[in-house]
């Protein structure tokens, strides 16, 4: 399907870039990636034969219409009626990419044991620009299993400052 999303991504992205939203959809696309990860049963449900797509289409106007842009609330609608919302997070990644590509920004994944401080992002963001001499392009999630600390996916290079990380090092240390 990796075709078919890119193929999806490149149409919303052309469209954002016609009507001056990349930011705005770029937004709504990581919290419905995010909402997707977190909640796949919800991709099944607007895949469902069983279920006329006119439901479905009712869910998505419900649960997204007030709060997303009317295009993005279309786009998903889209995947939806094509039977294709499974593929709503390769979507997303894929916009990402060509909106990174085209501010010539570097993107990057912080995952946190917990929610960091709007100082904290900022602070980070700042070293991470430092470090890779580019801006950075940050998306955010927290996952308490890192006990602590964070990781950093600095387009493609993973920095493990976690806790779990760390007490994993240090068993393998042990076991040698």
């Amino acid at each position: 399907m990796r075709a078919t999303s890119k193929e999806y991504a490149v149409a919303l992205f052309a469209l954002a870039q016609e009507c001056d939203l990349e930011d705005v959809f770029l937004e709504e696309m990581r919290v419905l990636r995010d909402l997707w990860e977190a909640t796949p049963e919800y991709a099944d449900f607007l895949n469902a034969p069983c279920i006329p797509v006119s439901e479905r289409l009712a869910a998505v106007e419900e649960s997204f219409g007030a709060d997303f842009h009317e295009y993005t609330v279309s786009f998903l609608s889209l995947l939806c009626e094509q039977g294709c919302a499974d593929i709503l997070s390769e979507c997303a990644e894929e916009y990402e990419k060509l909106y990174n590509e085209e501010r010539r920004v570097i993107p990057a994944r912080v995952t946190s044991a917990v929610a960091l401080t709007r100082q904290q992002k900022q602070k980070l963001e700042r070293r991470l620009e430092s470090l890779s001499g580019s801006r950075v392009n940050v998306s955010y999630r927290v996952d308490p299993s890192l006990l602590g600390g964070m990781t950093v996916d600095l387009n493609g290079l993973l920095m493990d400052g976690s806790l779990r990380g760390r007490l994993k090092n240090i068993r393998e240390v042990m076991s040698e």
